[in-house]
């Protein structure tokens, strides 16, 4: 059985009644698949292949709104609002906090560590790496005395 990888639940309330959806990362030969499962509702597994990224606004943001297309039209506006358009303003809210963070640790380096770090040859590709470095940067705040 393939290997589920960053599983996250997501739930609305339509007409009174709870919809429950798991989606999940898996490999694939040529890269990885987004599944959304409905838990709830008789409907088959939504599956978005991709090569090697998403550009998505949050992870599994395609896979949901392919889900919910498969849900009666008169339930997928609000599944939608609920679903899509919540989890956007969220994670659009924690990179904006996260960006604010980041900036506030950079403007406290000195001249000495912004240039060490500008030329450091460090290359940020996803949010882990940004982490790294913000650890850094607090570290060379704490070390400049």
């Amino acid at each position: 059985m393939t290997q589920k990888r960053n599983v996250q639940e997501f739930s609305a309330v339509v007409d009174g009644r709870t919809f429950h959806f798991e989606a999940y990362t898996t490999s694939t030969r040529n890269g990885f698949c987004h599944t959304v499962r409905s838990l709830d509702y008789n409907m088959s597994d939504t599956k978005v292949s991709y090569l090697n990224r998403t550009w998505e606004s949050f992870r599994y943001e395609t896979a949901l709104s392919r889900a919910i297309d498969k849900f009666p039209a008169r339930m997928q506006e609000s599944l939608r609002r609920q679903i899509i358009e919540r989890k956007s303003a969220e994670e659009e809210e924690r990179a904006e906090a996260m960006f604010n963070s980041f900036k506030r640790l950079h403007d406290g380096l000195n001249d000495e560590n912004k240039a060490r770090l500008a030329n450091s040859g460090i290359v940020m590709h996803d949010e882990a790496d940004a982490r790294a470095v913000m650890g850094l940067m607090g570290l060379m705040t704490l070390m400049q005395g």
